[in-house]
């Protein structure tokens, strides 16, 4: 799908352009052509079957041209199958199959679109940022020390590929410096209509009385951009020094990101999507039917945030959203791994009021670990997921 407003790239401008409820069911109809593209040409490469003339496997569409054959094998057959093994830049990926846009819903018109930590840091001073970012990169690693204690975190890190510690902890509500994307519209427009309750402790549907308020949240906003944009950036993104590069999170662990179709922007600094003219920014009215429709359309939140194991654990990951005593491993982890303070010495003084001790301070019993391993016994990525690892690698595909 190209842009929704039809502007090629070089006449594409950071304004707001304000769309229908039809043309919201447009990108829904788009989306499920997507879906289906993917799904045909996953069976296709569970089949067995290529592009190639002459490689002895059924398939309808052929390409006589083998240097055409390879590219479409490569740069489509493997990019549109769900289970692909791909190697990117921040680690060795179990794919979801890519779709033609990408997209982020926001539920009201924001000035700055950019992640979590990006938007505490805003408004400190240097040192002040500097000390925060050293804690917030503690509770991260934390994190990842407390899934590293379920026999499914080591499972997947020596069987299946990269866990993505930092985006996982992003999508269970830790600040990070990653960016919320997905290729699944119906996700956007989830978060662009739905908010979380925290009373009622589950997502529910926008009502007036939250969309009146003001001129901002008359509007939900769906930032967008075509999958050849992303192609291209992330092909020539370093000679153009491009930020905002979209990363694919695909299968993890644990449901959440997969549920999403995730994907991310990793952002060090702040470039917030309303600055990225590769984004086509839309606006539309809010309407509490088009909410309640929606939100009954994601199963009211449950496509969106499955039942899963992790479940069990919202108090221990709440605790370490707020962490102030870390373990020592953390704490040199951080020190030794980021350029944050070059002595030991220096990172005490600046980091007042925290606490580093030797033990662990996420407490949790062996009990609720083997239950939760339990969950988890004689796991296998393809079972759990319903899909079969491929790759490249070793005589052409396992």
């Amino acid at each position: 799908m190209d842009y929704i407003t039809g502007k090629e790239r070089k006449k594409l401008s950071n304004e707001p352009y304000e769309i229908s409820v039809s043309d919201l069911e447009y990108i829904m109809r788009q989306n499920e052509q997507d879906k289906l593209e993917c799904r045909h040409v996953t069976e296709s490469s569970y089949r067995g079957e290529t592009y190639y003339q002459n490689d002895g496997n059924p398939g309808n569409e052929k390409i006589p041209d083998f240097t055409m054959a390879f590219f479409k094998e490569f740069l489509y057959r493997d990019m549109k199958t769900d289970g692909f093994v791909l190697q990117y830049p921040h680690g060795t990926i179990i794919s979801q199959g890519r779709r033609n846009s990408y997209f982020r819903g926001e539920k009201q018109i924001y000035t700055r679109s950019v992640p979590s930590l990006l938007r505490q840091l805003q408004g400190m001073d240097e040192d002040k940022q500097t000390a925060y970012r050293f804690i917030n990169r503690m509770r991260i690693e934390e994190f990842r020390l407390f899934l590293c204690r379920f026999e499914i975190t080591r499972l997947w890190m020596n069987n299946y590929g990269t866990v993505l510690f930092e985006p996982l902890a992003q999508h269970y509500g830790l600040e990070t410096e990653w960016l919320d994307i997905t290729s699944d519209f119906d996700v956007a427009l989830f978060f662009a209509t739905c908010k979380w309750d925290r009373q009622k402790k589950k997502w529910v549907p926008l009502t007036k009385g939250d969309t009146e308020k003001d001129d901002k949240t008359k509007y939900g906003v769906i930032f967008h951009v075509p999958g050849w944009q992303v192609e291209t950036r992330m092909a020539f993104g370093e000679a153009l020094d491009a930020k905002n590069q979209i990363l694919p999170i695909g299968y993890q662990p644990f449901m959440r990101c997969h549920s999403q179709h995730a994907y991310a922007i990793h952002m060090k600094e702040a470039s917030p999507l309303q600055d990225d003219i590769i984004f086509e920014k839309l606006h539309f009215r809010h309407d509490e039917g088009l909410s309640k429709r929606i939100y009954e359309k994601m199963d009211y939140g449950r496509k969106i945030y499955p039942q899963e194991g992790l479940d069990e654990f919202d108090d221990i990951i709440e605790t370490i959203k707020n962490m102030t005593t870390f373990s020592s491993e953390a704490y040199h982890t951080v020190l030794d791994t980021e350029a944050y303070y070059s002595s030991d010495e220096e990172a005490r003084k600046a980091l007042k009021g925290i606490n580093i001790i030797d033990e662990s301070p996420v407490k949790l019993s062996r009990q609720r670990i083997r239950r939760f391993n339990r969950l988890y016994e004689d796991f296998s990525v393809e079972k759990h997921y319903g899909i079969r690892l491929l790759s490249r690698n070793a005589k052409n595909k396992k």
